[in-house]
């Protein structure tokens, strides 16, 4: 036997195997010895006491004769559970990550997210990667850029998830109108929510229906649907104007050029540089027929001379 297993595992086999043959020798015994008395009621008890005692001290027994190659396998089999860890690390960080989207239901396909600076529309998730269609910033539309990303379901456990309002559902768009000349705040302020009442006209009662709808939903209440105008200054002391509006997600850039085009044809920006550059334009034209005609006669006189 020793010559295909190793000589201390031969060694606890022989003495589990001795032992074993002793208890069962030694249970038979009893047995017997139980089985003369006259009650049957006490022959079942005995027994009972007799079975359970041999096989506690089995248990024990084997326990002190493999204790030694327990813990050897225990620490082999903890290395290897270490070493799988390690090696599937990511992936089991992935399959977290889509346990934790679907118990918490972070999103689902058709929302628009945004994760670690990515921002894009959800078209497939699955257990161990999420898929989006690339946007660009808000500031620049609602269509896609033509890219597909495809983000490990790793990133929702270490960044947080933004989810944004639907192209269709109505929500707060802000942006901020920065003028380089000097105005008046309040003529400001009051071109900002005429231009902005007249872009969102036509669905006010709308927007007002979907923004009482969407805060009993949520249960707390969000910016809207009226319009909002800050004044604040730029580190460099320009008027800067915050603006808020409630419109359709997917229309908010529309409107944003809008109002800013609105308000600045409104206070006349735009137009006196362009007058200016005119007049300038007209006076360069004017010296340049002025010196054309005092150039002329003067090249006549010197040629009359020299005949």
């Amino acid at each position: 036997m020793h010559f295909f297993i190793p000589s201390r595992i031969a060694d606890n086999l022989t003495v589990t195997l001795v032992m074993i043959v002793a208890l069962f020798a030694c249970r038979m015994i009893g047995d017997a010895l139980i089985g003369r008395r006259s009650d049957p009621v006490l022959v079942r008890r005995h027994r009972f006491k007799l079975r359970a005692l041999c096989n506690v001290l089995l248990a024990i027994g084997l326990l002190a004769i493999w204790l030694s190659e327990i813990q050897d396998m225990m620490l082999s089999l903890t290395a290897v559970l270490v070493a799988f860890v390690v090696a599937t690390k990511e992936l089991i960080m992935c399959a977290a990550g889509s346990m934790l989207r679907f118990g918490g239901h972070l999103f689902k396909v058709g929302d628009r997210i945004e994760i670690g600076g990515i921002h894009g529309e959800v078209i497939d998730h699955g257990l161990f990667s999420t898929t989006i269609t690339e946007l660009p910033s808000r500031n620049l539309g609602a269509s896609g850029t033509g890219r597909t990303v495809m983000l490990p379901n790793s990133v929702l456990l270490t960044g947080a998830v933004k989810v944004e309002a639907q192209p269709r559902h109505y929500a707060p768009h802000r942006f901020t109108l920065t003028l380089e000349q000097a105005h008046l705040p309040g003529r400001v302020i009051a071109a900002i929510e005429a231009a902005a009442q007249k872009a969102l006209a036509p669905d006010r009662e709308l927007a007002s229906r979907f923004h009482q709808f969407a805060a009993r939903k949520a249960g707390f209440e969000t910016a809207g649907p009226e319009t909002e105008v800050s004044v604040a200054t730029s580190d460099i002391g320009k008027l800067q104007f915050h603006v808020m509006i409630y419109c359709l997600a997917k229309d908010a850039r529309l409107l944003e050029q809008a109002i800013t085009l609105s308000v600045l044809a409104e206070l006349g920006i735009g137009a006196q540089g362009a007058q200016a550059r005119t007049g300038g334009a007209e006076a360069a034209l004017s010296e340049l027929a002025r010196q054309l005609r005092e150039t002329g006669p003067k090249e006549r006189r010197d040629a009359a001379k020299a005949a």
